[in-house]
């Protein structure tokens, strides 16, 4: 079975430096949002990790030869997505109609086994987030899945949809990632997780917790837990006394900017929006959240 640790949750909740974390584990390989490979990889010709386009990236490269003999048809892969894995299809995923095609899910079993094959990993690291593609790799024959529901305070991810990041994985231009408002970050931040939790809450053994807050506050401790959870033996990281870790290149192919980020790079908890965030956008994300957040921790 090909080991699959899948980062499930809502964006700007700290998977990147998870996934970039993770992927310095002996044994353990970072793909950053591999549900993004076909459209933003092969299609746009966003860059790897490694700074180089995807499609010319010989890690992918090799990847993709061995996944695909034949050729890869990235707008076929793309439409195939369209039909089972978008948020639109969390009521038939919550419903476990399991929408999709066997053509899909094949075509997924080819990639995750090639990537275990030509990385000579034992776990594959994805941080795609998105409930109902996780879901989708659930049911793919041969990956064993096992879901890091990633969750981090209400307040501090819709101050950080709010501000301007630069996208700089577009050789083409330099543009800003997408952004999003109080109310919606806080609607999806309910969204997703609350999928997240009920469609994984029956099997506690492929389900795992994690806060943001407690990753940065216990880096080491937290890449144990889900070493061990993903079956594997844990091993130190070489973390200095400042909280600092030396970061390898890695070759995820979409996610924030910060997987670009290599050498010394200091974890530090990012709480600028205690003291930034607007009074009336924390009054509108505490009223939207409140139903679930404190089933997180967060009161």
């Amino acid at each position: 079975m090909t080991k699959v640790l899948y980062i499930a949750g809502w964006g700007r909740s700290g998977s990147t430096i998870l996934d970039n974390v993770l992927g310095q584990v002996d044994g353990f390989f970072s793909v950053g949002e591999l549900m993004f490979l076909w459209q933003r990889g092969l299609l746009e010709g966003r860059l790897c990790g490694c700074d180089r386009p995807v499609r010319d990236c010989d890690v992918w490269t090799r990847i993709l030869d061995r996944a695909y003999p034949a050729g890869v048809d990235a707008h076929e892969l793309v439409r195939l997505a369209d039909h089972s894995a978008r948020t639109r299809h969390l009521p038939l995923h919550l419903a476990n109609l399991n929408p999709g095609s066997e053509a899909y899910r094949n075509r997924l079993g080819s990639l995750y086994r090639a990537i275990e094959s030509e990385t000579a990993c034992s776990v594959i690291v994805d941080s795609s987030k998105s409930p109902a593609y996780g879901r989708v790799l659930a049911n793919v024959p041969g990956l064993d899945v096992r879901v890091v529901h990633l969750v981090r305070d209400p307040r501090a991810v819709a101050y950080s949809w709010v501000r301007k990041k630069l996208q700089r994985d577009d050789p083409r231009r330099v543009r800003s990632m997408r952004s999003h408002g109080p109310a919606m970050s806080s609607l999806y931040w309910n969204l997703l997780n609350e999928s997240t939790r009920l469609m994984w809450k029956a099997d506690p053994g492929r389900h795992v917790l994690v806060r943001y807050e407690d990753f940065v506050a216990r880096p080491q401790e937290t890449i144990d837990e889900l070493v061990r959870f993903a079956g594997e033996t844990p091993t130190a990281l070489p973390w200095s006394g400042d909280g600092e870790l030396a970061l390898d290149r890695t070759h995820t192919v979409s996610g924030n900017p910060s997987r670009f980020d290599h050498g010394t790079v200091a974890l530090r908890a990012d709480v600028e929006w205690q003291r930034a965030m607007r009074p009336r956008d924390r009054r509108v994300v505490d009223a939207i959240t409140l139903p679930f957040r404190g089933r997180y921790g967060y009161r």
